[in-house]
């Protein structure tokens, strides 16, 4: 296949598009039509060129990308002009959901509520619940999976009702 700079250039502008910053870049696309032609040596039989050719581009452009942002364009920004969250927002946070927890934790059965409390509060192991319980370890490890997906979906349906 036939390498042309108009086609490489084109499929940059397609794949950088959505960034809202466009590339102007000769290396970038030195660097692609290097990469396709590699991978079209290497391959004795390409079906779908085009495809092949769109899949370097948006490889190599995110390759860019990622050595841009570790190198040293990170080192120019200015501390000063970062924004801050505020401290008391994380502790809003963090008490909203702890009392979406608790409430939550509340709608439990007495049985559920002892499983979580015993393995996440009290720090006993499986075996050790399946034990105290009489239990078999598998039908410990069935009742704590299934009591943390009723919990979560009880916490999610608490924030969705509160955030209404």
């Amino acid at each position: 296949m036939k390498l042309d700079p108009v086609e490489i250039r084109t499929l940059v502008h397609a794949v950088t598009k959505h960034t809202g910053t466009p590339l102007h870049d000769q290396d970038l696309e030195q660097d692609i039509a290097l990469h396709a032609l590699e991978a079209f040596e290497r391959l004795d039989h390409v079906r779908h060129p085009r495809a092949l050719l769109m899949k370097i581009v948006r490889d190599t452009v995110r390759d860019y990308w990622r050595r841009r942002r570790s190198s040293h364009d990170l080192e120019k920004i200015d501390e000063r002009f970062l924004a801050q969250t505020p401290a008391f927002e994380f502790d809003l946070d963090g008490r909203r959901q702890m009392e979406l927890l608790e409430r939550a934790l509340d709608c439990l059965t007495e049985s559920r509520r002892a499983l979580i409390d015993l393995f996440y509060v009290e720090d006993y192991s499986i075996p050790q619940i399946a034990k105290m319980q009489k239990r078999s370890i598998s039908a410990v490890k069935m009742d704590l999976v299934r009591s943390r997906q009723f919990l979560a979906r009880i916490v999610r349906a608490l924030a969705n009702k509160k955030s209404r």
